[in-house]
């Protein structure tokens, strides 16, 4: 996929959000991570971010694309 700012390509990964913590203390963390570590107990290539983002929705296709800043 093409970027929508800038038009170079993009990686394809995935977005995953978690909550991570313990009884008393709960937050989210969003991160990316790239498509051939999916399955991995153990992922080197992570990027954090940040909790807010611009979303479009496309009506026709039912997606969602984001635009998250790296923490």
């Amino acid at each position: 996929m093409k970027c929508p700012e800038c038009g170079k390509e993009c990686r394809k990964g995935f977005i995953e959000a978690k909550e991570i913590g313990s009884i008393t203390q709960f937050f989210t963390s969003v991160i990316w991570y790239p498509e051939d570590e999916k399955d991995k107990w153990i992922r080197n290539n992570t990027v954090h971010l940040s909790l807010h983002g611009e979303g479009w929705y496309c009506d026709e296709c039912m997606k969602v694309f984001a635009a998250f800043n790296e923490k």
